[in-house]
């Protein structure tokens, strides 16, 4: 996993970002390319985007959600089932 921080991603200017509401969001098109890693799992919202002087419909997430998502552990979905102690 690829560690960043907020400020750098801010900086970078191959992510499409706004701020709406004093909340920065992504996009999370752009942000799988970045950190060459599947988002799929993001929450997400739909806000319009200004890209290449064109508006578009684009999924995006804030900050927050983006890493909640990258620190979950892989087989957490799992635990309860697979991973089960026998007694």
């Amino acid at each position: 996993m690829k560690k960043i921080t907020e400020a750098i991603v801010r900086k970078d200017t191959t992510i499409h970002k706004i701020q709406f509401d004093k909340e920065w969001f992504y996009s999370l098109e752009d942000m799988e390319d970045f950190l060459k890693e599947s988002l799929e799992g993001v929450e997400s919202v739909t806000l319009p985007m200004d890209i290449y002087g064109e508006i578009m419909d684009m999924k995006c997430a804030t900050w927050e959600d983006i890493e909640r998502f990258r620190q979950k552990e892989p087989l957490e979905d799992f635990r309860g089932s697979v991973l089960r102690r026998k007694k």
